[in-house]
């Protein structure tokens, strides 16, 4: 499975708590979300209702 990039990444949870990443990569699977930084895994949560990934836009000079 590829990874995903995102600047930022909100996974919400069936307890309703929110967990925030930033300048992650992603893979999400049916019920999950593994999250990655620098391709060594961070987190992998089993208890996800949705995921929400933003890619902010590059500032122009």
């Amino acid at each position: 499975m590829a990874a995903t990039g995102a600047d930022v990444l909100e996974v919400h949870h069936h307890d309703d708590s929110v967990s925030r990443y930033q300048e992650v990569e992603y893979c999400a699977w049916q019920g999950g979300v593994t999250v990655y930084r620098g391709g060594t895994e961070i987190a992998r949560h089993d208890d996800v209702l949705g995921t929400q990934a933003v890619k902010l836009a590059e500032r122009l000079p």
